[in-house]
């Protein structure tokens, strides 16, 4: 077995703390077959380009189950400079192009994301249900807060925390209202740039439309592909922040005032998108130089994207803050994280293998000794409390910002789909 079929299924050597959280691929984890690994599909992908093997629904079903979560780059760029998610998403694309992808669930939300404006087949009037009516909105605020489609339709509970925190801080504020539309991840994960596009060309416009300086997402999906995808592919003006980020700087500039204990002990999932895939891409003008038929290299080298300047010290910095909070890590963290399973659409296509991949998170969350699992992505706060349930365990979850709330000494109104709890 070559030293690259090994690399990608495993965090890198130094990093391994045990054997039993040692592995990085959620997929070969669950399905045990090399194709279904980093290193599995690039030799796919060479395969359809000799034309070895044929486009079939056999090939489509193995590289969309993958959650795109990029544990595979990492672990592969520790020692050389292979791009297997690169690789993984272009063969989305070129299962799309030839009419085979993505799969049947994804088309669905795909189609509901051109009709309604999100991927839920919810109605574009009902996107803000999840606003209280005394939350204080500033149509000429030049802070956006882009809520998303997750947090308006099914996790409610971070949209309210988000805008109620910044109310507490007195920072003004605006949304899009009738405006606001999905920022097209769950499309692009698929392979469908082409939808992609016209989504990020639409957003971009109204909110520059608007005179917006900066955005603050509590999506770590929408924050990844505004941050990262977008600049790919259009240029544009405004800062953009995760609300760790911003809430951390409030907290550290005395804007919000962190006065309740909460007496959990916590551990924290970094959620991919908002670590290791939310790393800028960094200009390149090199030239790709072929050597022969599909074997090229850059010139110069191109700049490795290694996942270590995600966002990971501003999370783990609003949890060292909170009164009465302590803090616990688990064994995969920062860019060696283990994905919570429900990215590039996988939670739709295969639950099973979501929920399997939750629960293997939520054994390791059990293991570092807390009794709360915190994370900053709606996806991940879904998956990870349809594994806790699942698998009955005994793991509270709150988002970040929820913690938060409990700090600041905040009544949770306003929060339809549950209740907090603080011990």
């Amino acid at each position: 077995m070559s030293l690259l079929s090994v690399k990608c299924k495993w965090i890198p050597q130094l990093q391994i703390k045990s054997q039993k959280y040692a592995t990085a691929c959620p997929a070969i984890d669950m399905y045990n077959f090399h194709p279904y690994s980093g290193g599995g599909k690039i030799i796919l992908a060479l395969a359809l380009e000799t034309g070895r093997i044929k486009f079939s629904e056999e090939l489509r079903d193995i590289v969309y189950k993958c959650t795109a979560c990029g544990s595979c780059d990492v672990s592969c760029k520790f020692l050389n400079t292979l791009e297997p998610l690169e690789i993984i998403m272009k063969l989305r694309e070129k299962l799309v192009d030839a009419g085979y992808g993505p799969m049947p669930e994804q088309q669905q939300y795909i189609k509901s994301v051109k009709i309604n404006n999100n991927p839920y087949n919810e109605s574009h009037r009902n996107r803000l249900d999840w606003l209280p009516n005394d939350l204080k909105i500033d149509s000429e605020a030049k802070i956006l807060y882009y809520v998303g489609c997750t947090s308006s339709y099914r996790r409610r509970e971070m949209a309210v925390a988000a805008a109620r925190i910044l109310n507490a801080a007195s920072v003004p504020f605006n949304i899009l209202i009738d405006k606001e539309f999905c920022c097209g991840s769950p499309v692009l994960r698929t392979g469908d740039t082409k939808t992609f596009e016209e989504l990020l060309n639409k957003n971009i416009d109204v909110i520059e439309s608007k005179g917006i300086e900066t955005v603050v997402f509590s999506c770590a999906g929408c924050y990844d592909t505004f941050k990262v995808d977008y600049p790919l592919y259009k240029a544009y003006k405004f800062r953009v922040l995760h609300t760790v980020e911003f809430f951390n700087e409030l907290i550290d500039n005395g804007q919000i005032k962190l006065t309740h204990e909460v007496p959990l002990t916590v551990t924290y999932h970094d959620p991919c998108h908002l670590g290791r895939n939310a790393e800028r891409y960094e200009e390149w003008g090199g030239d790709v130089v072929d050597l022969m038929p599909l074997v090229s290299i850059n010139v110069p080298p191109k700049p490795k994207r290694t996942g270590s300047k995600g966002v990971y010290e501003p999370p783990r910095n609003i949890l060292k803050k909170i009164p009465g909070l302590k803090f616990v890590e688990m064994e995969r963290i920062r860019e060696y994280s283990y994905c919570c399973g429900a990215g590039a659409g996988v939670k739709s296509a295969f639950p099973e293998f979501a929920l399997k991949t939750a629960r293997t998170r939520i054994i390791e969350a059990e293991d570092s000794g807390a009794d709360t699992l915190t994370s900053a992505c709606p996806f991940c706060s879904t998956n990870l409390q349809d594994g806790i349930e699942e698998s009955g365990s005994s793991l509270k979850f709150y988002d970040i910002n929820e913690l938060l709330i409990m700090a600041l000494g905040l009544k949770p109104n306003g929060l339809k789909d549950r209740k907090l709890e603080v011990a």
